[in-house]
């Protein structure tokens, strides 16, 4: 018996790559900065992986739109603590440009997904 696996969509793959580059620097924080912002950071971009990784597999459209509705949020959130700590000087000027570019690339890549879903979805009358 074969099993055929398929390849994870290109969204929640460019999450685990941001995330590998936020790892890196995490561990490279002194304890006060990793313990407050880092902290912070850390388990928003967790919560992305998690709601996209769900959102990927959900069956049903309409709890499809709520992940990838929450996805959005919890990527405009994750910005804007990574803004927090680059305004810190806890996150380098290097490492904070490539995850804000990184997460404007997946906020449209959600975005599209999401309106994507909302046109196969009926609305509610």
């Amino acid at each position: 018996m074969s099993a055929t696996f398929t390849r994870a969509p290109l969204v929640l793959t460019r999450v685990k790559e941001a995330y590998q580059v936020w790892h890196k620097n995490l561990v490279n924080l002194n304890r006060l900065d990793r313990y407050t912002v880092g902290a912070k950071i850390d388990e928003y971009f967790l919560s992305l992986l998690e709601l996209i990784f769900r959102a990927c597999f959900a069956y049903d459209k309409f709890e499809k739109l709520s992940l990838t509705s929450q996805a959005i949020g919890k990527n405009d959130l994750l910005k804007f603590f990574l803004q927090i700590g680059w305004e810190q000087k806890v996150i380098d000027h290097k490492n904070y440009g490539s995850l804000i570019l990184a997460l404007d690339e997946i906020g449209r890549m959600l975005g599209g997904w999401r309106k994507n879903i909302q046109e196969k979805t009926p609305a509610n009358k």
